[in-house]
């Protein structure tokens, strides 16, 4: 179920994180404080909420177990407590245990991005970031905060974006094309032999053809003006 979560949410999480990070680059001085639910990096400073932790032995934390650092009640809990109510709704395992062992993947600070990335997707938050503490963790927190532009559709920058998605969750491609295309409001339909996602709305569709191996083999998009029009075609 974890996975399935992953594929619908990939592309729209990537994406949404791109901008985030034009926003807010990283790299430099950072600053993160807790109780004021702020991080600052460089000039910039953004309202945050913590997910959880990802601990220098490898294990991930959620920030509602982590009664040390975030005391049950804290408001800044308030986004963590409904990622564990979305996975006890989705019986989504890994979003209602408390702690993962992470250190039993091959790079443990890639399940914990694949973690927020879902977080990030399921919430329609901006963005996350992931910040090294000297104690060899790493903090994570989810970027709530509406001066961060909210990501727009842009058909031609569609192949690069569900390649980068499908890199991070391979599970379901053509729910990975149908889940970003319904984020941005496209009614989508798949073709009847299954090689084929399309969407449309207001007059411009999009269509995603795949192989016989399940890869993407062209998107194209662009106003509708016949059964198989688009303006432009990326192989």
């Amino acid at each position: 179920m974890f996975e399935q979560a992953g594929a619908h949410y990939a592309a729209g999480a990537v994406e949404q994180l791109g901008v985030y990070e034009r926003h807010q680059p990283v790299g430099g001085a950072w600053a993160l404080d807790h109780e004021a639910g702020t991080l600052r990096i460089g000039e910039v400073t953004v309202h945050q909420s913590p997910p959880g932790s990802l601990g220098n032995d490898g294990s991930w934390l959620w920030a509602w177990a982590n009664e040390r650092t975030h005391p049950p009640g804290s408001s800044r809990l308030t986004l963590a407590e409904w990622l564990r109510d979305f996975g006890e709704r989705n019986q989504i395992y890994e979003f209602v245990t408390p702690r993962l062992e992470l250190a039993e993947f091959p790079e443990p600070e890639r399940a914990a991005w694949r973690l927020a990335s879902v977080s990030l997707g399921a919430l329609g938050t901006r963005g996350f970031a992931s910040l090294p503490l000297e104690s060899g963790a790493r903090a994570f927190v989810l970027v709530d905060d509406a001066e961060v532009p909210a990501a727009g559709f842009d058909g031609g920058a569609l192949t690069g974006l569900l390649d980068r998605a499908l890199n991070l969750f391979p599970y379901d491609p053509r729910l990975t094309v149908a889940g970003y295309l319904r984020r941005h409001g496209l009614e989508t339909r798949e073709s009847a032999d299954g090689r084929q996602v399309q969407g449309e709305r207001d007059g411009y569709a999009v269509a995603v053809r795949f192989t016989e191996d399940d890869l993407i083999a062209a998107v194209s998009h662009g106003a509708r003006t016949g059964p198989q029009s688009a303006r432009t075609v990326s192989e």
